[in-house]
């Protein structure tokens, strides 16, 4: 079958479904499309997607018909009816697709086919809000469970850590073995939708003290839980579904794995990350020069780009953003932090630490979100010097404990 038999088979497929009404038989027809769509080349993608867009859109007569009739009786069944109209076919095929047994597997590859083209085809920006909509309530943070992952989890769950993690590579089962030793942990979010797939997962060490450095963290021997164990570091948060880009469930899981932890282990006193800085380097790369092994230079830089550098009123930093609009505090740079060839190459060695305890969460997010103030500790403010406008940052209330 040629490549364009195939486009028009599955287009075919996707009209005879909408036409169904029948479960069992909808079912059986969705499992067809979800088959005939990962056999679909770039150009079968591409034509299909444009399919979803140019056939299976609202019907603007039927739109105008309804705004026409709330105009003229501007009830509340007149926007009910409204909504109806602009609600497009493909949300229904979306619906029924998700019936197959790989149909949310399939939506979340079409989802992730329509954010690569986002900039190559923008045409079909509506196709992927539609599918955003309804994935973001389908996996609303109800339908998810918080899972422990250690060496009673299935191998084959494991096997995806090793997979997906993205912030630090795990370099194999003995890596990952120090990973789940007793003085770590790691949970994961799962949707029983996809049992056996993360949704997203995090690391987490637990330490004396404040951990500086990725390579110590990741290669010490292991140490035993006691009185002394105080701090609860978040060293790697991966998500590992391309499709739920944008649909977020970090702030989420950090906030159930330290509530988790304080019950599980009440002497922790700190609950912080050892975060990359993924955007520095290229930052620092279009400023003055600096001489980079000149680690105090390096430091007053890093502590510049994060505390002034903006998006708007919010830090140009990807993974900067993330944790300051979730109310953490920026606690404490660390040069050298990363040592690794991606480490030197985004941030030049440089880590940063995010405090979440001690902190009035909701108020540091305020103050970023509403007035582009970023809540930080003293030495980093300091390292910044009169580099950044001091109306953009701020001590928290927490005031400046270690």
């Amino acid at each position: 079958m040629s490549a364009r038999e195939i486009d028009l088979v599955i287009a075919q497929t996707t009209k005879a479904l909408l036409r169904l009404r029948g479960e069992t038989a909808a079912t059986s027809l969705a499992t067809q499309l979800t088959r005939r769509f990962s056999a679909l080349d770039d150009e079968g993608i591409d034509t299909y997607l444009t399919f979803l867009l140019t056939d299976l859109g609202p019907d603007s007569a039927d739109v105008d018909a309804a705004i026409k009739a709330y105009k003229d009786d501007p009830s509340q069944d007149a926007i009910a009816d409204i909504a109806d109209a602009t609600e497009s076919p493909r949300l229904r095929l979306f619906r029924t697709v998700n019936t197959a047994p790989s149909g949310i597997s399939c939506l979340l590859a079409m989802r992730a086919e329509l954010l690569d083209r986002r900039k190559t085809m923008p045409e079909l920006r509506p196709v992927e809000r539609d599918l955003q909509h309804l994935l973001r309530s389908w996996f609303n943070r109800g339908f998810l469970e918080l899972r422990q992952l250690d060496w009673q989890t299935p191998a084959h769950i494991l096997e995806k850590l090793i997979e997906y993690e993205a912030v630090h590579e795990i370099q194999g089962w003995g890596d990952l073995r120090r990973r789940l030793a007793p003085d770590r942990r790691s949970f994961g979010f799962f949707h029983p939708s996809l049992p056996d797939e993360p949704i997203i997962f995090v690391e987490v060490a637990l330490t004396r003290g404040m951990a500086s450095s990725i390579q110590t963290l990741l290669t010490t021997e292991p140490e035993p839980i006691d009185d002394d164990t105080d701090t609860a570091i978040f060293y790697s948060i991966t998500n590992c579904q391309r499709g739920l880009s944008g649909i977020s469930f970090g702030s989420f899981l950090i906030k159930r794995v330290s509530a988790h932890l304080q019950n599980e282990i009440p002497q922790l006193a700190t609950f912080a990350t050892l975060s990359p800085i993924p955007g520095f380097a290229k930052w620092l790369a279009e400023q003055d020069p600096i001489d980079v092994a000149d680690q105090t230079a390096l430091t007053s830089a890093c502590a510049t780009y994060l505390l002034g550098a903006k998006r708007g009123q919010l830090p140009l930093d990807p993974v900067a953003r993330f944790h300051l609009r979730n109310g953490a505090r920026l606690e404490r740079l660390n040069p050298q932090g990363d040592t690794s060839d991606k480490g030197t190459a985004e941030s030049h060695g440089m880590l940063v630490n995010y405090r979440y305890s001690g902190q009035d969460l909701e108020a540091n997010h305020d103050a970023l979100v509403l007035d582009g103030v970023v809540i930080a500790h003293p030495d980093v403010i300091a390292a910044a010097g009169d580099t950044v406008d001091p109306k953009i940052v701020a001590v928290s209330p927490a005031g400046v404990a270690r």
